[in-house]
């Protein structure tokens, strides 16, 4: 994620990481505006598609036993229908990984909105929150 030396300075240079978890900006800037993308909301794409993740059991952008080539994610991420959201899973929940995974980052969920989401703000979540809250802002 894009904390460096203990600040909050955005990586707008950095491709660190597995391509899996790229937002359709990073893989594609020039169709999406990736060149004035905040560095932040690609680390909010990644966080959406790995909660998706543990719910599912399973990367979710892809099919199973696709095999998850440069090119297969790129389609996937870039050109994919939005992601049906499991039935099981709660509204707080589906909205929370809506926000994330918006395609166009100019409309995805920003850090400070996603962390006074209701998914995030649940009662039980306090010392999550608290430690997510330390963990961004210090």
């Amino acid at each position: 994620m894009c904390m460096v030396a203990g600040t909050l300075e955005a990586c707008d240079d950095s491709n660190t990481g597995t391509c899996a978890y790229m937002s359709p900006e990073r893989f594609d800037p020039e169709r999406w505006g990736g060149e004035n993308a905040d560095g932040f909301a690609g680390d909010v794409w990644s966080v959406g598609v790995v909660v998706l993740e543990c719910l599912v059991g399973h990367f979710p952008l892809i099919g199973p036993g696709q095999k998850p080539d440069w090119a297969t994610l790129m389609c996937a991420i870039c050109f994919g229908e939005k992601l049906e959201m499991p039935e099981k899973a709660s509204p707080e929940f589906q909205s929370f990984v809506r926000r994330c995974i918006e395609k166009d980052w100019r409309k995805r969920g920003t850090v400070d909105e996603l962390l006074s989401h209701p998914f995030v703000n649940r009662s039980y979540c306090s010392t999550t929150v608290g430690l997510v809250d330390y963990a961004l802002h210090g």
